[in-house]
């Protein structure tokens, strides 16, 4: 993934919305792809493992850029990560994975 796509889509909106707001939006845009993924049937798209590598990408920016900012999108993508894990599992829509938290 392109670090400064990245800067651009997440850390963009982070700071235009807010820490709240960007999680609901990550909510809904993680939820319409889930959903958009299920019309075509296509398995092979797991938004949760996704938003995780999207986490780990913004995690590898504030080690090295030091800004605050990555490591808050960084905590608000994992979340949303967790979240959409446990909706997705719940609708047997994915495997147990211990990457994730099973018990909530």
């Amino acid at each position: 993934m392109n670090i400064d796509f990245l800067k651009k889509e997440f850390l963009q909106k982070y700071i235009a919305l807010g820490a709240y707001k960007f999680y609901k939006s990550l909510l809904v845009y993680s939820v319409k792809n889930m959903m958009n993924s299920q019309k075509e049937n296509n398995s092979s798209i797991l938004i949760h493992v996704e938003l995780l590598d999207y986490c780990d990408q913004f995690i590898i920016l504030y080690r090295r850029e030091g800004d605050p900012n990555y490591l808050e999108v960084s905590k608000i993508l994992r979340k949303v990560a967790h979240k959409m894990y446990r909706i997705m599992l719940k609708n047997n829509l994915t495997n147990k994975n211990d990457k994730f938290l099973n018990l909530v």
